[in-house]
């Protein structure tokens, strides 16, 4: 009794792990997406009132930049302006002197992965072999990744560095995942950055 007992549940715990979903291969296209925010934690946002925002994506591939401004693009600059304002903050042109700039950049980084294949295990004599054995020699194999991300950034442009001229970035946002170039998930992804990013309301 024991025994059947034991194969029954042998057979159910076979039969859950062959219906149980795989964590990665069965993400969905949305439930790829991660986002990743940082921010200065002496920063104190109440002080910016207003910002503007560039008018299209830098674009960097490989240390290579240029700017683009698809209907992707338009897309995420249009729902940044959105959810800075539902924060509080005030739309205004970059000749207006505003207190925060945003910046918004597709960033493409290409890297050539090697790896080296170690020596097979040495097999016993063959015939004619004198009695060595033989083996097949290590290798390399080569294999290149590609990786794209949307980083959003927000700079201090009410107190800029004189002594350098540079301007802080006092919070950054990535976006990763296999949808970040679909128009459908802009909403989502911006949404989400500004979402688990409340310091920045100031109203």
């Amino acid at each position: 009794m024991l025994k059947k007992a034991s194969l029954f549940i042998l057979m159910a715990g076979i039969g859950m792990m062959s219906c149980s979903k795989d964590p990665i291969s069965d993400l969905s296209t949305e439930e790829t997406l991660v986002y990743i925010t940082n921010h200065d934690k002496a920063a104190n946002y109440t002080q910016y009132k207003t910002f503007s925002i560039v008018d299209s994506v830098l674009v960097v591939e490989n240390g290579q930049a240029g700017t683009a401004l698809t209907e992707l693009d338009r897309d995420v600059l249009i729902r940044i302006i959105s959810n800075m304002e539902k924060l509080g903050y005030k739309y205004v042109s970059p000749k207006s002197k505003p207190d925060i700039g945003i910046n918004a950049s597709w960033i493409t980084n290409t890297y050539l992965n090697v790896v080296s294949q170690p020596l097979s295990s040495y097999y016993g004599g063959y015939w004619g072999g004198g009695g060595y054995g033989y083996g097949y020699p290590s290798y390399y194999q080569y294999y290149q990744t590609s990786e794209s991300y949307w980083l959003i950034s927000m700079l201090d442009f009410k107190n800029p560095n004189t002594v350098d001229k540079t301007f802080k970035v006092v919070w950054d946002a990535q976006i990763r995942g296999a949808g970040i170039g679909e128009r459908q998930y802009v909403d989502t992804m911006v949404d989400s950055i500004f979402g688990q990013s409340g310091y920045l309301k100031i109203n």
